[in-house]
């Protein structure tokens, strides 16, 4: 039987870089726990028919809606985001922002924001 119980702080993907670490999917959704070091991203983008549901665990970031609108949030903070709504952050603070995504239906596929001007060699994250 696969592993149900599971204590974020302990499977924190590890410091000094940006990092996605899966921890849990199956045919349903997917479970991601996010470290998003200082200055970095998760870029602005969609999923044509994926929810896509964050909890800041820990830091603060501006959370994009738009391509140009974003909200300071932090810990404790859900964010949702529907099929096709743009959803982004940016690690705006001075620690490590923490996030966890969990993602349903399958399968999850990625579209950029509309507007959002995206760097020419990203060094940081999508999706």
């Amino acid at each position: 039987m696969p592993e149900r119980i599971f204590n974020i702080f302990a499977i924190v993907p590890e410091t000094g870089r940006s990092h996605r670490e899966p921890i849990y999917d199956c045919r349903n959704h997917e479970i991601h726990l996010w470290r998003i070091i200082p200055d970095e991203w998760i870029y602005p983008h969609t999923h044509p028919g994926t929810d896509d549901i964050w909890y800041i665990v820990q830091g603060k970031g501006d959370y994009y809606t738009t391509a140009t609108e974003h909200k300071a949030v932090g810990p404790g903070d859900l964010l949702l985001a529907s099929p096709r709504e743009v959803h982004g952050i940016f690690n705006s603070g001075t620690e490590d922002l923490i996030v966890l995504s969990v993602l349903a239906p399958l399968p999850v596929e990625v579209a950029e924001a509309p507007g959002f001007q995206y760097p020419t060699a990203p060094s940081t994250l999508l999706r």
